[in-house]
């Protein structure tokens, strides 16, 4: 869930590895090979964690929301850097 949510913020590597962990002819992740050629089976692991990060990020299949919701990381961020600054120059969580 924390790599999905890391994830979600970055929405040019999200859509990356969406459009590269796609099945082959036979059903296997055309990107997940070990060192010997084997491949993983589709959905990979990293496909299955990019779309739970397109769920927490995406106001609908294949578009991200610019905004990030308050729930993320991205989104406490914003919130705390929108609130006023403390007298030692840190700011104030939400």
């Amino acid at each position: 869930m924390a790599l999905a949510n890391i994830l979600s913020e970055m929405p040019d590597l999200l859509e990356r590895t969406l459009a590269e962990h796609t099945p082959d002819a036979q059903g296997f992740c055309r990107e997940c090979r070990d060192a010997t050629g084997v491949s993983a089976t589709w959905p990979c692991v990293t496909r299955e964690l990019a779309e739970q990060a397109r769920s927490m990020s995406s106001g609908g299949p294949g578009t991200v929301d610019e905004r990030p919701a308050e729930g993320t990381v991205a989104g406490r961020r914003r919130a705390r850097d929108l609130s006023a600054p403390l007298g030692n120059g840190r700011h104030r969580s939400v």
